[in-house]
């Protein structure tokens, strides 16, 4: 920032300068006009009336100052103002060439014009008018801001110049009588203003000019091999003009070989100064160097190590001065010792060079303090002279210490990424090579190198998980996102697969694509797995049942608190003993070899499915339970979960649901039997009437003295009686007694003729007609007898009530059909009477519903809907179109049933 300031302070210095030469001549040129407006010769020539300054020269020169202001002010008037100028010219010319006379040579005070006795009176010159030119242009090439053409204007301001230069000279060499040649003299006012304005350009422009053509670098410029030839040139000019004159018949002027030792004294004076200038610019090169050269820390020394020169910068690092540091040998003097290993030999060229080497010394400095530096040396051979040696010191003390700074935390990275196995790579994506921490491969459970590409990285990755990580890859390269996350299955040679997790840094080229990528992964597989066994305890807690987990050999890992409450073990003493202890002895002996089974085969028999089984609790008693098991993988574990629900209670509601059911079951058929007393002791009067008048019969005969066939054909007869009401006895108690149900293979049509039997007593039958259409294909049912005899002789009962208050001369007719319907048989027991009253239609099935009078209880329908539901079947009932209702029931049918493993305990 100093350096910047000095620069732009010296640049405007230079403005102002070149402001000042440009108001200079515009000093000279207004002072010419002034001379015009007041009429006085000798003030608008300067006293060389002999040249007048016309009106227009002076005009002109006084734009060209107005325009070079404009320039250095940066200003785009100036571009105007010197077109103007050269439109100036351009018409000047135009008109001496066609002889046109316009009268733009007197557009300015005109009268004073007239009494002048000179051939073109306000015309400019040809001088005046190559000046213009040479200006004007000058002051446009600038306009652009070109470095080229600058160097260009430059050149062009120089001609002007020592146009001016001549011009002036020639102009006060002469005197007022010798014939003036209009080419090489130009007014005084027009020659002064001229001067001022190319000093003005070539000051402001100076960096383009004469400095860099003296620079260093002018080989690169080649506009500077243009001007140094014209300085070395024009020292001949005047000579050459000075014979072209004399060829041409016009003598030289009085003092032009005067003139022309004065400009070659000034082309020369000029050189000089610009050597002077060159070697004053060198020198002072040369001491910002010595000075850049003494801030370093560079001593010189004998071919013994004495110190010959010792710089400021030594001095700053060591705290030795030169005083104290000169004649002293430097190792001795900083106690130098060097470090092992770092003594380097500096090649040149490809080849050894023993003139060069570098080491790395601990010195010491005045206050004691060590510090480390490299010295590097270099060995001078100097003709006739001694050898010196240049030490050039370079102080690492800092770097040292950083880079053992970094060392010692390198190294507590590397025993924190061993403690915690945190693995760190180096993707090299165009080679595709891979490096790794020490030990990360290691930790993976292979061998060092086993990854060290990515296709080999690739090949132990889970297929399932590769995608996602590649589409990780692509996401964040196709946002340029610096860094990435990912987590994939990993897969050892050998042992269980481990989970890993990581991140990583993207660098991208500036085309950006993706080049390398560095990251760290970690083994996350046991955290996975605590927390999953974390997530599962959660859900244990949660379930209302009793809940417990167990792995593949049936050790428990887990016991909730249900279970604790359940079994009468406590989690502490359950995890970690075998699920067996739950069970009774028979199932126990079975439940290893289920498990070793379902792995070994992976057929699912009991997972999934509910249950019921009986378990044991830590006293020893047995309960009925509802169990379900599920499976899980935690990790490479394989775990079942068992949820388990004590179904005592529900079994004992469900027992004495049955209990009550079979009570009023047997209520209701009691009810049954009791509707029936008259027809029942109607029925049994006869044949017990029909017995004893037998055996009286033959009790006679016997007294008489009868054939013993007569008495045996009674007394056989007698027998059928009795045996008649035997059977309707039997039939009762059987309808009446208190049993268990028996479900076992039955006949449909012996269950329907009991039944009918049981409700067609004495001589109702002979009321309605009884028609029957059974499917011989399914005659075998799986039943309760009893039961679904009681639903039987309800729905008959149901339908003879109905049909006997039908009105005489109405058909009276019961149907009883069965029909196959898949697994089930279908029978439907249909009457030809009014059908169910609408009132009683949504609550057929209700108990305590009835439509009969006297003392019917109405449960019959409820208790034959619950025994129909219990085989598996559903009740049915309907009106029919033609008349009647129509109850269907369906009752399942007898099949063999093969072994099932799954059916099996345990």
């Amino acid at each position: 920032m100093p350096g910047r300031m000095r620069r732009w302070g010296g640049a405007l210095r230079h403005d102002k300068v070149a402001l000042v030469l440009a108001g200079i001549a515009a000093l000279a040129t207004s002072l010419s006009l002034l001379g015009w407006v007041v009429k006085v010769p000798e003030l608008a020539s300067f006293g060389a009336s002999y040249a007048p300054a016309w009106p227009l020269t002076t005009g002109g020169f006084l734009l060209l100052s107005f325009a070079m202001v404009m320039a250095i002010l940066g200003r785009r008037a100036a571009t105007p103002a010197a077109i103007a100028v050269l439109i100036l010219v351009a018409i000047v010319v135009a008109e001496s060439v066609s002889g046109i006379r316009p009268g733009i040579d007197r557009l300015l005070f005109a009268e004073q014009l007239a009494q002048s006795a000179a051939a073109h009176p306000g015309r400019p010159g040809s001088n005046s008018q190559l000046s213009f030119v040479l200006l004007a242009v000058t002051i446009l090439c600038a306009q652009r801001q070109s470095p080229l053409l600058d160097r260009a204007a430059n050149v062009l301001a120089a001609l002007a110049l020592c146009l001016g230069l001549y011009s002036t000279i020639a102009l006060m060499w002469v005197g007022h009588a010798t014939s003036l040649n209009q080419f090489f003299v130009a007014p005084l006012p027009a020659g002064l203003a001229s001067l001022a304005i190319a000093c003005s350009f070539l000051w402001w422009k100076h960096e383009a000019g004469w400095t860099g053509l003296l620079s260093g670098d002018r080989l690169r410029q080649p506009l500077g091999w243009l001007v140094l030839p014209i300085l070395f040139v024009l020292p001949a000019v005047p000579i050459v003009l000075e014979h072209w004159a004399i060829r041409t018949g016009n003598a030289p002027f009085e003092g032009a070989a005067l003139i022309a030792i004065l400009v070659n004294m000034l082309i020369i004076g000029t050189i000089l100064l610009l050597v002077a200038d060159r070697l004053t610019r060198q020198r002072m090169a040369l001491g910002d160097l010595s000075d850049a050269l003494d801030s370093a820390a560079i001593a010189l020394v004998g071919p013994d190590g004495t110190i010959l020169h010792w710089t400021r910068g030594c001095a700053e690092l060591y705290g030795w001065s030169a005083d104290e540091a000169v004649g002293r040998n430097k190792h001795d003097l900083l106690r130098s010792r060097e470090v092992e290993g770092h003594t380097i030999d500096i090649a040149q060229g490809g080849g050894p060079s023993p003139d060069q080497s570098e080491a790395e010394f601990v010195e010491r400095r005045r206050d004691g303090t060590e510090l480390r530096v490299v010295e590097r040396r270099r060995s001078l051979h100097r003709a006739g002279r001694n050898e010196m040696i240049v030490l050039k010191m370079l102080d690492i003390t800092t770097r040292v210490e950083a880079e053992e700074e970094l060392r010692v935390s390198e190294n507590r990275l590397a025993i924190a990424a061993e403690v915690n196995e945190i693995g760190v790579f180096d993707w090299n994506v165009a080679s595709g090579q891979i490096s790794w921490s020490p030990g990360s491969e290691q930790r993976l459970g292979l061998p060092a190198g086993a990854i060290d590409t990515f296709d080999k990285w690739r090949d132990h990755v889970d297929p399932r998980d590769l995608s996602d990580v590649m589409a990780s890859i692509d996401s964040a390269v196709a946002d340029q996102r610096d860094r990435f996350a990912f987590q994939y299955q990993f897969l050892p040679e050998t042992g269980p697969p481990r989970m890993l997790e990581g991140t990583a840094r993207c660098l991208y080229d500036e085309r950006g694509n993706l080049v390398r990528s560095v990251g760290s992964i970690i083994d996350v597989t046991q955290r996975n797995r605590r927390e999953a066994e974390m997530r599962l305890d959660s859900m244990i807690e949660t379930v209302p049942d009793a809940t417990i987990v167990i792995d593949e050999l049936g050790v428990i890992k887990s016991f909730s608190r249900v279970a604790e409450a359940m079994f009468g073990y406590s989690a502490e003493a359950a995890i970690g003993c075998n699920v067996m202890m739950l069970m009774p002895d028979g199932l126990a002996a079975q439940h290893n070899n289920a498990i070793i089974d379902y792995i070994r085969t992976g057929e699912r028999k009991v997972i999934g499915k509910t249950r019921e089984l009986t378990a044991r609790r830590a006293d020893g008693t047995l309960f009925p339970v509802e169990l379900n098991i599920g499976e899980t993988q935690i990790g490479e574990t394989r775990i079942f979960t068992g949820i388990i629900r004590d179904v005592s209670r529900r079994l004992f509601e469900e027992q004495r649901l049955s209990d009550l059911s079979a009570e009023l079951a047997h209520i209701s058929r009691q009810g049954a039997m009791s509707e029936l007393a008259a027809d029942l002791a109607h029925e049994l009067n006869q044949p017990l009437s029909a017995t004893a008048n037998f055996i009286a019969a033959a009790r006679m005969l016997i007294e008489q003295g009868a054939g013993g066939e007569r008495v045996a054909d009674l007394l056989h007869m007698a027998e059928e009686q009795t045996q008649r009401s035997g059977d309707i006895i039997r039939r009762l108690r059987d309808f009446l007694a208190k049993r268990d149900i028996e479900m076992r293979p039955e006949s449909l049509a012996d269950v329907i003729s009991d039944a009918v039997a049981l409700v067609f007593f004495g001589t109702g039958r002979e009321e309605i007609e009884l028609n029957y259409d059974l499917d011989p294909a399914s005659d075998t049912i799986f039943a309760d007898r009893v039961q679904i005899q009681q639903v039987l002789v309800n729905l008959l009962r149901n339908a003879v009530e109905i049909l006997r208050s039908v009105e005489a001369g109405r058909p009276r007719r019961i149907a009883i059909r069965s029909r196959s319907r898949d697994d089930m048989v279908e029978l439907t027991i249909q009457d030809s009477g009014p059908g169910i009253p609408d009132a009683l239609s949504e609550q057929l099935y209700a108990r305590f519903s009835t439509t009969k009078a006297g003392t019917a209880m109405g449960i019959g329908l409820s208790i034959s809907r619950r025994i129909v539901e219990a085989h598996g079947g559903a009740l049915t009932a309907e009106n029919q179109p033609e008349g009647g209702a129509a109850f269907c029931f369906t009752l399942p049918v007898f099949k063999e049933v093969e072994d099932d493993p799954e059916h099996l305990p345990g």
